[in-house]
């Protein structure tokens, strides 16, 4: 008597439920990684221990030669140090009025060799509004 089962083993492969998991993973990578954003401008950045500080979405940056940069727009090359610091401070204030915005950050990317007190003036600029200064260090 040769009895055969009429149900076959099915050996197709259904591949949406795998890929919906590398879709899942991939969102979930996307979503906790950290951006890291960087600037055209070359500065020797002081080296530190501590943690990152939250980033704002303007920047001020001073270079060794004296150059002074707004969201990495280099400031009036033909003027004076006191010039230029006046231009930054000026449009410092000029984001920082707004009170109603959420981001109050200004980066600061200073080099090694700038004296301490163009670093002073901006920092002064920006709490005078109210606003924060993360200070951007090597590593």
């Amino acid at each position: 008597m040769g009895l055969k089962s009429r149900l076959k083993p099915s050996v197709e492969f259904s591949a949406s439920s795998i890929s919906d998991l590398v879709f899942l993973l991939l969102i979930f990578f996307v979503l906790t990684s950290n951006f890291v954003t960087t600037s055209s401008v070359e500065v020797d950045l002081p080296k530190t221990d501590g943690g990152t500080p939250p980033e704002g979405s303007l920047s001020v940056t001073i270079t060794r030669e004296g150059a002074y940069y707004w969201n990495d727009e280099e400031v009036e090359a033909g003027k004076g140090r006191a010039e230029k610091e006046a231009y930054v401070i000026a449009q410092i204030e000029e984001y920082l009025k707004d009170s109603t915005r959420e981001n109050r950050v200004i980066n600061f990317r200073g080099d090694t060799a700038i004296s301490y007190g163009a670093t002073t003036a901006i920092v002064a600029a920006v709490a005078k509004w109210g606003g924060a200064v993360a200070l951007q260090t090597k590593d």
